[in-house]
């Protein structure tokens, strides 16, 4: 399968870069990373995270726009936040959450 160019640079952002773009995106935004910075670095290929997705193992925040999620598609499994607004949705009440992105909030437990 062949990715469109805009498309490849979008996903290998949102799937290999995510875990250092969300830290960079909290500390900027907030100054800290509000106890969200657990996350170990490591390239994964596409047939590994697809397994960790399938298995539960992993939470994976995809930090595209929305509209590169309408254009290109939603990574099944993932957690559409914005990179924009990361720190401040991490922060909110499950509830709010839960009706902002219509998802689970993820917990700081959460890999």
């Amino acid at each position: 399968m062949v990715l469109p160019g805009p498309l490849l640079g979008s996903a290998r952002r949102a799937i290999l870069g995510s875990a250092q773009s969300v830290l960079w995106g909290l500390k900027s935004i907030k100054g800290s990373c509000h106890n969200f910075c657990t996350a170990v670095f490591k390239d994964v290929t596409y047939k590994e995270l697809k397994s960790l997705l399938n298995s539960r193992q992993i939470t994976l925040i995809d930090v595209r726009e929305r509209w590169e999620i309408v254009e290109y598609g939603k990574i099944p499994g993932s957690v559409n936040i914005p990179l924009d607004e990361v720190g401040e949705a991490l922060q909110m009440n499950p509830k709010d959450f839960k009706e902002k992105y219509n998802e689970v909030k993820p917990s700081k437990s959460d890999s």
